[in-house]
């Protein structure tokens, strides 16, 4: 991706990335593997996608197995919620200085993302510590 980048349409690109988000969970896991070397490549398309990603995300963390669900089903939605609670802490972390949040928020500027962010704080505090601390321990989001 580094390498063809300035080749190809990032709108086009962003596009397709944001689709992936909402597809089979092995195109999901490549979108999300993208969106994390985007978000240092390029910041400004990243954060003018965060609400089109935040809706995506949210539709992968409320999603509820059946209760006849299998266990590699089962496996696959812990590794799901996994992979798109490591990107929103990559993506809240990198972002957090060109997102306006609080009470000088620009009105319409992120609001989904900022709505998601706080939910997922508040739903999935203790998965996201643990993402924190592992982080920490295996540099993992260190660019």
């Amino acid at each position: 991706m580094e390498t063809a980048f300035s080749r190809i349409s990032i709108i086009d690109l962003y596009d397709r990335i944001v689709a992936g988000l909402s597809d089979d969970n092995d195109i999901r896991s490549l979108c999300n593997l993208m969106l994390a070397k985007l978000v240092y490549i390029d910041p400004d398309e990243t954060t003018r996608r965060l609400d089109s990603i935040a809706e995506s995300f949210r539709k992968t963390l409320s999603h509820k197995l059946k209760d006849t669900a299998v266990k590699q089903d089962i496996e696959k939605q812990g590794e799901a919620v996994k992979g798109v609670l490591r990107v929103t802490l990559l993506l809240g972390e990198k972002l957090k200085s060109s997102l306006a949040v609080g009470p000088n928020a620009a009105r319409g500027s992120n609001q989904v993302w900022t709505s998601y962010w706080e939910w997922v704080n508040k739903d999935f505090g203790p998965q996201l510590k643990l993402l924190r601390d592992e982080t920490k321990d295996t540099g993992y989001g260190n660019h």
